[in-house]
C-alpha cells in the first residue's frame, strides 16, 4: 500500500456559480452546472460537491473506523473549501482603538454590514482578520445557510471541513510574497466577477468588488475600481503597481503602463489544470477552520 494511503485524503473544492473544481489524489477536475436563476447560485456547485463525493467517496485513514469518536474525527478526509467572490462580501473597517477583543471586532463588523445591506445581514457569517494597530481591518461575510450546508455534505461524507475561505483571501495567501512595499494594487478575475484591493506599504487602503456581464467589460471595470480607489486613499494611480491573477489576468486590458503591471497566474495553484469531469446529472439543477489564522499585512478569512 502507498503512504499516501495511508493518511487520510485531502480534498480541496473552489465552489463558483459556473461549476465546481475539485482537486483530490488523482488530479483536478472541473464540473459545470447550471445555476438555478431563481435560487441562490451555491446551490448548484454544492449539490455538484455532494454528487461528486457520492460517485467517489472520502478516504479515510484505514482503521479509522475503529477509533474513538474524538480521534476519528482528526483522522477523517479533510474537505478545504474555496469559495467564488460571487458569495461572499467584504467591507474594509476604519481602525477603532476601543474595539479590541475578537468579540468586539464581530459585533463592529455585523454593525458595519447591516449599515450597508440592511437587515439581510443578520442571516450572514461574519469574520475580521488580524491586522497591525492603527490598521483598516478587512471584514467578509458569508450566507450562514451556505456554511452550515457546508457543514452538513462535509459530515453527510464523513469528512472534517478543515477551512472555507473566500477566492480572495486565498490567492492574497498565495501571492503575498509578491505584494511589494509601497502603493499597490492587488486583483483577483474569475468568471463575471473582479475583486480589487489597495495596500500601502502591505496594509489595505481600500477593497472592492463588483460584477461584470462580459470579458470584454474587465478593463474597463478595473480601470474604474483603481482610479475610485485611488480617489478615495489620495494618490494617482501612476504611483502604484497593479498585481492581478486568477481567471483572464493574462490578457485583460489594464489602464496603467505595462513596467508597473504584473500579471501573476492563477488565483489558485491548483486550477490551473483542471480537466473536465464526469458528467453527474448536475446541469439541471477562515470564516470557519484552522485555516483562520490571521497574519498582518493579508486577508485570511
Amino acid at each position: 500500500m502507498s503512504s499516501l494511503h495511508l493518511l487520510p485524503e485531502r480534498i480541496e473544492a473552489l465552489l463558483a456559480p459556473d461549476g465546481l473544481r475539485l482537486r483530490r489524489d488523482g488530479g483536478a477536475e472541473f464540473f459545470a452546472v447550471a445555476a438555478d436563476s431563481d435560487g441562490d447560485a451555491w446551490r448548484a456547485p454544492l449539490l455538484a460537491l455532494d454528487r461528486a463525493l457520492r460517485a467517489r467517496p472520502a478516504r479515510g485513514a484505514p482503521g479509522v473506523a475503529r477509533l474513538p469518536a474524538v480521534l476519528a474525527k482528526r483522522f477523517a478526509p479533510r474537505l478545504d473549501i474555496v469559495l467564488s467572490e460571487h458569495f461572499t462580501r467584504w467591507q474594509l473597517l476604519p481602525w477603532q482603538a476601543e474595539v479590541d477583543t475578537p468579540a468586539e471586532h464581530e459585533a463592529y463588523a455585523r454593525h458595519a454590514f447591516r449599515e450597508v445591506y440592511g437587515e439581510i445581514a443578520r442571516h450572514w457569517r461574519v469574520r475580521c482578520t488580524g491586522q497591525a494597530p492603527g490598521a483598516a481591518v478587512p471584514a467578509c461575510a458569508i450566507d450562514d445557510e451556505l456554511v452550515a450546508a457546508l457543514r452538513a455534505v462535509a459530515a453527510d461524507h464523513g469528512c472534517r471541513l478543515g477551512s472555507l475561505r473566500p477566492l480572495f483571501a486565498a490567492a492574497a495567501d498565495r501571492w503575498r510574497n509578491k505584494l511589494p512595499r509601497g502603493i499597490a494594487w492587488f486583483g483577483v478575475l474569475e468568471p463575471g466577477h473582479l475583486n480589487l484591493g489597495l495596500l500601502r506599504d502591505r496594509r489595505w487602503q481600500a477593497l472592492h468588488g463588483e460584477q461584470f456581464a462580459a470579458p470584454d467589460e474587465r478593463g474597463e471595470l478595473l480601470a474604474g475600481l483603481i482610479a475610485r480607489s485611488a480617489i478615495f486613499a489620495g494618490i494617482v494611480p501612476a504611483a502604484g503597481r497593479l498585481l492581478l491573477c486568477g481567471e483572464g489576468a493574462d490578457t485583460c486590458a489594464v489602464p496603467l503602463t505595462t513596467k508597473t503591471v504584473q500579471r501573476l497566474g492563477s488565483a489558485l495553484a491548483w486550477n490551473t489544470a483542471a480537466r473536465a469531469g464526469r458528467s453527474l446529472g448536475i446541469n439541471d439543477a477562515r470564516i470557519e477552520g484552522q485555516d483562520n489564522a490571521t497574519r498582518a499585512g493579508r486577508p485570511v478569512a
